[in-house]
C-alpha cells in the first residue's frame, strides 16, 4: 500500500529563533515533509518575535503562551507553563483534525502531553530525544530526571517509536529502559553557497556557535587559544548564556581578550556571514548529541575540530574532514588549532569533504525521508488494525 498524503502534528516547546538546535531541526523537517506533499501543523510556544499563529512555507504554526528564562533556557516554570497552555490546544487540534500521528520533540517536557487526557491520546506518536531530556546527559538535571523517571519510561514505552539523534544518545537512553527499540536519525543541514577564497591574512579565524553554558566547554577553547604561540589566531563566539560573564573574565585573565569576539545572539543572516568569514569551526563540548551548528558549519565548507563525545564522532572522521580531540585536553586542542591554522590546503580539503558529506547524507530532505518512513509505518499499522473498515483507508489517502 502507498501513502499519498499524511496529516502530521509536530509539538515542540522550542521554535526559531528561540531554543537550540532542536528548534531549527523540527522546523526544517516539517518544511521538507510539506514539500513532499504532506500536511504538517506545528504546535509550539509563543515568543516575543512571534506571538500569533501563522503559516511558514506551508507549515501551519500554532502558538500558545510560555514563560522562559531566556532565549536558550526555558527553566522549570517555562516547561510547566508550556505543558499547561499547550494541553487544551492539543486536545482541540486532535478533535478537529484527522491527524495520522503526532511527533513530540523532547521526551520532557513536551512528551508529558502524551500522557494527559484528551482526543490526542488516541493518536500514535513518536518521540525525538535531543539530549537534555535523556537521563545522564546533563549532570545538573540528575535529580530532576530521577523524579521524572516513571513519566519518562511511560512516555517512551507508549511511543510508536523513540528516536535519538546520535548513536551515543541512543546508548545513554537505552540505559534507562533496556530492551526498548530506539532508532537513530541524525540532524541535517541546508546546503550553503561555496565561500570564496579567504583573503590573504595572517593567522586564522576560529568560530564556535554555542550556548554559553558549562557543558559546551568554551573555557577550554579560550585556554587553548591562550596557550598557542601563534598570536595571529582569533576566536569568534556566537551565542549567549549564563556563563557569558565568566568567559569574558577568563579571556581577560588569559590575556586574549583582544582576540576573542563575543557576538552574543546572532540571527540566521549574521550566522551565515560568520560561517563564510571563518577558517575553522570548533565544537569542544563536554557532552553533545548531534550538533546543528557543526552540521551547518560543515555545509558551509568549514573544517572542524571537535571533541570525542556524542554525535561528533559519527560526523567527523579524523584526517578526512576534521580533527578530534579528547574533552578537557587543552594541549591537544591547541595543537589541533595550530595545525589547521598553519595549513590552508588541509583546511580546504577538510572543508570540501564536509560539504560533500552533508550534501550526500545529511541534507534535510534525507532526514525528512527517514521520518516519513517511520510515519508511513504508523499509518500502515493503523490501517492493518482497521482493515475491516476499508472506507478509513481512502479517507487517510492510502492505496490498498
Amino acid at each position: 500500500m502507498l501513502v499519498s498524503l499524511m496529516r502530521l502534528l509536530f509539538v515542540n516547546y522550542e521554535f526559531p529563533p528561540v531554543g537550540g538546535g532542536a528548534a531549527y531541526a523540527s522546523l526544517a523537517s516539517a518544511r521538507e515533509l510539506v514539500a513532499m506533499g504532506h500536511r504538517v501543523d506545528f504546535l509550539t510556544a509563543a515568543t516575543g518575535r512571534g506571538k500569533s499563529d501563522e503559516e511558514i512555507d506551508g507549515v501551519r504554526v500554532l502558538r500558545v503562551r510560555c514563560h522562559r528564562r531566556s532565549v536558550h533556557d526555558i527553566g522549570l516554570l517555562g516547561a510547566v507553563s508550556f505543558v499547561a497552555f499547550a494541553a487544551p490546544r492539543l486536545r482541540a487540534l486532535a478533535r478537529s483534525n484527522r491527524y495520522d500521528a503526532i511527533h513530540y520533540y523532547f521526551g520532557l517536557p513536551t512528551g508529558l502531553l502524551s500522557l494527559l487526557p484528551g482526543a490526542h491520546r488516541e493518536l500514535p506518536y513518536i518521540v525525538s530525544l535531543r539530549g537534555s531530556d535523556v537521563p545522564g546527559y546533563t549532570p545538573h538535571l540528575r535529580l530532576y530526571h530521577r523524579l521524572m523517571m516513571p513519566f519518562t519510561r511511560r512516555i517512551w514505552r507508549r511511543a510508536h517509536r523513540v528516536i535519538a539523534n546520535s548513536q551515543d544518545l541512543r546508548r545513554l537512553a537505552a540505559a534507562s529502559l533496556p530492551g526498548l527499540r530506539i532508532e537513530v536519525i541524525l540532524n541535517g543541514a541546508a546546503p550553503a553557497p561555496l565561500a570564496a577564497e579567504s583573503p590573504v591574512r595572517r593567522g586564522a579565524r576560529i568560530l564556535t556557535v554555542s550556548r554559553l553554558i558549562e557543558r559546551k566547554g568554551l573555557d577550554t577553547l579560550i585556554k587553548a587559544l591562550a596557550r598557542s604561540p601563534d598570536r595571529t589566531l582569533s576566536l569568534d563566539i556566537a551565542g549567549e548564556g549564563p556563563q557569558g560573564p565568566a568567559l569574558h573574565q577568563l579571556a581577560t585573565a588569559c590575556a586574549v581578550a583582544d582576540r576573542v569576539r563575543f557576538h552574543g545572539f546572532v540571527d540566521r543572516a549574521q550566522l551565515a556571514t560568520l560561517y563564510a568569514e571563518a577558517d575553522v569551526f570548533a565544537l569542544v563540548s563536554r557532552a553533545e548529541s548531534c550538533s546543528m551548528a557543526m552540521l551547518e558549519a560543515m555545509a558551509a565548507g568549514l573544517p572542524v575540530i571537535a571533541t570525542k563525545v556524542g554525535g561528533n564522532v559519527e560526523l567527523i572522521q579524523p584526517q578526512v574532514n576534521g580533527l578530534l580531540v579528547e574533552s578537557e585536553d587543552v594541549a591537544a586542542l591547541e595543537n589541533a588549532l595550530s595545525s589547521l591554522a598553519a595549513d590552508s590546503a588541509l583546511r580546504r580539503r577538510f572543508g570540501l569533504a564536509n560539504r560533500e558529506l552533508v550534501a550526500q547524507r545529511h541534507g534535510w530532505r534525507s532526514v525528512a525521508q527517514r521520518y516519513e518512513s517511520v510515519f508511513r509505518e504508523i499509518v500502515r499499522t493503523s490501517a492493518g488494525l482497521a482493515d475491516a473498515r476499508p472506507g478509513i483507508l481512502q479517507q487517510r489517502g492510502i492505496d490498498p
